[in-house]
């Protein structure tokens, strides 16, 4: 019975015109073209022309661990001397973190107004970027998923002292689609609990309330933002998308209005889940 309404409702998904014809993207010969364009101080990592993804003050490239032999990525982020010098403690942070679901971190120095960090390569890119491939992914490929976030979570927070990574999203969560594993990476944000937090930092959309506060906050922003990427995995939604700029974000957020595209999670025990992470602080 259940076997025919799946090869049902399969029949009715390809009976709708919502697959155009778009050109087929060729990349057996992609490989012909990369070439390598800069190499580390220490010679080890060589850059390749190969550009990953690109944000605002970030670009990354692929490239080759020469002593290892296996490709890497290399991130390339505008800032400056001073605030490098800052870095050492988030730096620390990096190399000693070892966890199958967070992202290697292999290297990092300054050069030229960037700071360059050398982490673990991603086949798949961010799980956001998966997410719109699959469309609405069905709830066992969530639950891997969530898993899987979750227990690079509990490995963060179980730290002593804790590491609380302040800016947990779809967007920098990583996928290799191959084999279906999730790594949370971009630890540039993380900072060890020792006593409250009190930086603004992280996307508006997946920030606790008690971060636009004076109070402090702690390791439960990271399970805040958690329950707002479970909502977008389930609604294939950004959390917030019904507001036009951060300040209507910040609004909504620290008046406890849940994002519109709450309403449109159908499953009841998913719904449970992300009103238990997007809770109050005292409650969460």
């Amino acid at each position: 019975m259940e076997l025919n309404q799946n090869l049902n409702e399969l029949r009715d998904i390809s009976s709708l015109s919502i697959y155009p014809n778009p050109e087929h993207i060729d990349l057996s010969n992609k490989h012909d073209s990369e070439q390598i364009v800069e190499i580390s101080p220490n010679r080890r990592y060589a850059k390749l022309n190969c550009i990953l993804g690109k944000g605002a003050y970030k670009t990354v490239y692929k490239a080759i661990d020469w002593e290892e032999g296996f490709e890497v990525a290399w991130s390339s982020t505008q800032t400056s001397k001073a605030e490098y010098n800052e870095l050492n403690e988030e730096i620390e942070i990096l190399k000693r973190v070892r966890h199958p679901n967070i992202i290697n971190f292999h290297d990092c120095w300054y050069n030229n107004n960037e700071i360059i960090f050398i982490t673990e390569l991603m086949t798949s890119g961010t799980l956001r970027e998966y997410i719109k491939k699959l469309q609405v992914p069905y709830l066992k490929i969530i639950k891997r998923w969530s898993r899987q976030i979750l227990k690079g979570l509990y490995y963060l927070h179980s730290y002593d002292p804790p590491i609380i990574h302040r800016d947990i999203k779809c967007d920098n969560i990583f996928i290799n689609g191959a084999h279906g594993e999730v790594k949370i990476g971009d630890m540039g944000t993380a900072k060890m609990k020792l006593g409250k937090n009190y930086t603004v930092i992280g996307t508006p959309e997946f920030m606790a309330p008690e971060m636009y506060e004076e109070k402090g906050y702690n390791e439960k922003v990271d399970v805040y933002a958690f329950g707002m990427c479970l909502l977008e995995m389930v609604t294939g939604e950004y959390p917030y998308n019904e507001c036009k700029n951060p300040p209507q974000v910040y609004k909504k957020v620290i008046n406890g209005i849940k994002p519109e595209c709450l309403s449109r999670v159908n499953d009841p025990q998913v719904l449970e889940i992300i009103n238990s992470c997007i809770c109050q602080e005292n409650e969460r």
